[in-house]
């Protein structure tokens, strides 16, 4: 990969040096993976920060054997971090949705590329603060109704990883339970509230290629602001 290419995909190094670039292009490693593998085990936090070239993941709960999908990336985000500043995470790991592919780099030299650049440091503190926020917003959601809960899930979706088409935005068809377990509804309800999203015309699924349309995120948008 090009320094131009890592700087355009991901936020963390947009404000990186020419030296850091380089440096960070000499030691990443290329990852690949089919879907439905396991990127990240329960033991295996701490070791390493993989970065989203192309795909879709999910960070998973498994504790007391129960699974649930905690949280879903997809291109241009990352994940591991939290685990390499500090103690790593218990009963998580990480699901590929698709098919993946990552850049990796180890946890002693991510650490040497936030001392080896400050503002590539202080861009991590923005981005670790911006991922609070969004869990902040989610715990807001609580009290709202499954519809706003999942609709906002959706638009989320689409404005962080989605490709624009015309009104709207196309997203991996993920999994509904994986939906559900994000959106913290039920699997009914939100089974129930993609039907009645698709009869409304803003939703369009294509299975043959596991793609989402959300074919008006204007209408959604509405839909959040008005339930």
């Amino acid at each position: 990969m090009e320094t131009q290419a890592i700087v355009e995909l991901f936020p963390l190094f947009s404000v990186a040096n020419p030296e850091t670039l380089e440096w960070i292009l000499s030691v990443v490693d290329e990852e690949n993976y089919g879907q439905n593998e396991e990127i990240i085990k329960e033991n295996d936090w701490g070791k390493a920060v993989y970065f989203i070239v192309s795909g879709w993941v999910k960070v998973r709960s498994n504790y007391n054997h129960q699974e649930m999908a905690l949280e879903i990336l997809s291109k241009g985000d990352f994940f591991g971090e939290m685990e390499v500043l500090d103690e790593s995470l218990k009963y998580l790991d990480v699901i590929t949705l698709s098919d993946v592919q990552l850049l990796s780099i180890s946890a002693q030299r991510f650490l040497q590329m936030l001392f080896k650049d400050s503002q590539v440091h202080h861009k991590m503190l923005q981005l670790s603060i911006r991922r609070f926020r969004h869990l902040y917003r989610r715990f807001q959601l609580q009290q709202q109704t499954p519809k706003i809960k999942l609709i906002k899930t959706l638009i989320k979706l689409a404005e962080t990883y989605g490709k624009l088409i015309e009104e709207g935005a196309e997203i991996l068809q993920i999994p509904h339970q994986d939906l559900a377990d994000v959106a913290d509804i039920s699997l009914d309800e939100c089974e129930q509230i993609m039907t009645q999203l698709q009869h409304q015309g803003c939703l369009e699924s294509d299975p043959s290629c596991q793609i989402l349309f959300l074919t008006n995120l204007k209408q959604l948008n509405h839909f959040a602001k008005q339930i």
